[in-house]
């Protein structure tokens, strides 16, 4: 397995709407080109992959790219990525810079945005080597290549940039080709992403079917069920499962009011499969409850803090207030978020396992007031309930031993 060395992680801040739809998208395609960057160039790039030398590691360059943004160039950029790696057979390391592009129209920008992207990384790492040669003085050695690679996930299929071109009178030319993959084209070749073991695979068809079922939510559904599915079929590691589970449950987003029946389904298929992390998307939604209590935590500490900063007298009794605000605010938020989380999980596992008519409200309630580890130790009995007298006698158990009286 290659080695990576100095990961970092970056992100894009923008003010533009447009982009702002994409902001979980960005973070799930970030999240699997920084983990499974060898898997990524394998599947999209194979020529390029089979000429690095990936016995020696791989290097993120994240700061350096930042310090090169075309800031008049913005477009929307879903996952930007500078890395250092070494050709096969040579000392010195070669560049790769990784542009995935989302937009909905052709940007007439995007292929001087990736030209210029090239020869700003190449006279950066240029100067580096001039002035070790020059400290050494030495004659310098030759300036690292830079290869530009775009994954264009847009659903328009007549845009597809791969050439920045000039050409003008007196013998003037100009022409800069990188190679250019369009996930659209994927659709073609459906059978081969079904029998393909590369975890892209499996990230290119929920993309596309996040992309195409759109205002189809019911076939949505389906597809991601599909695809969960799928992941149980294959022979991938633990930690692959849950990411690409969190690329699908993120990419394809459901209506809240298919959100039941998605977890429903869920959660039937991962207790038929019965597999040590079939868990996943129940965590899933304790994160998703997680999040919720940490921005509501986040309202609340903001309120209080300034409500308190008021009383106490302007700028000291504000900041006072904000940060005392803040820190319990975030704290009740934070458990709140945590334990609505797992009860909403827990009762639609029961409810789907013994039948509403047998889930009275009495039993809910007593569902309601469990605590958060009253909750998990619950959801690791559940699956060996084989009646709601098995419940009962779990739910009496935390109650207590019976009095005498």
């Amino acid at each position: 397995m290659a080695k990576r060395r100095n990961a970092q992680k970056t992100t894009t801040a923008t003010s533009d709407e447009a982009t702002a739809i994409y902001t979980e998208s960005d973070s799930v395609w970030k999240d699997m080109l920084d983990r499974y960057f060898p898997d990524f160039m394998a599947f999209f790039f194979p020529d390029t992959y089979k000429v690095i030398n990936w016995e020696r590691g791989y290097e993120f360059l994240d700061t350096e790219l930042q310090k090169l943004s075309v800031q008049n160039l913005t477009g929307k950029r879903l996952a930007d990525k500078l890395v250092k790696v070494h050709r096969v057979g040579e000392e010195n390391a070669v560049c790769i810079f990784i542009h995935i592009e989302v937009q909905n129209y052709p940007d007439p920008t995007f292929v001087e945005r990736m030209y210029v992207y090239n020869y700003r990384i190449f006279d950066r790492f240029y100067e580096i080597n001039r002035k070790k040669a020059k400290a050494k003085k030495v004659a310098p050695s030759p300036t690292a290549k830079v290869i530009s690679l775009a994954v264009l996930t847009d659903d328009n299929d007549n845009y597809r940039p791969c050439e920045f071109h000039q050409k003008e009178d007196g013998g003037y030319e100009l022409l800069f080709h990188f190679p250019m993959i369009k996930l659209l084209d994927y659709n073609d070749k459906w059978a081969k992403l079904e029998a393909e073991t590369n975890l892209f695979a499996v990230v290119v068809m929920a993309h596309l079917k996040a992309q195409q079922e759109k205002k189809n939510p019911l076939q949505l559904l389906d597809w991601k069920v599909r695809l969960v599915e799928m992941l149980y079929q294959r022979n991938y590691e633990k930690e692959q499962v849950q990411q690409l589970l969190r690329f699908i449950d993120w990419i394809m987003v459901l209506p809240k009011d298919l959100e039941p029946l998605a977890q429903a389904r869920l959660a039937q298929l991962e207790e038929d499969v019965k597999m040590a992390y079939v868990t996943s998307f129940e965590r899933l939604g304790i994160e998703k409850g997680r999040e919720e209590g940490l921005k509501e935590g986040l309202e609340k500490g903001r309120e209080e803090g300034i409500e308190e900063g008021i009383k106490e007298g302007l700028v000291k009794g504000l900041v006072k207030g904000l940060e005392e605000g803040l820190v319990k605010g975030l704290e009740e938020g934070l458990v709140k978020g945590q334990q609505t989380g797992a009860t909403e999980i827990v009762l639609r596992l029961l409810k789907r396992k013994f039948g509403n008519g047998e889930f009275t409200s009495e039993i809910e309630q007593q569902i309601n007031t469990l605590t958060l580890a009253q909750l998990e130790d619950l959801s690791d009995h559940l699956l060996n309930f084989s009646n709601r007298a098995n419940l009962e006698a779990w739910l009496q158990l935390q109650k207590g031993p019976p009095s005498d009286n």
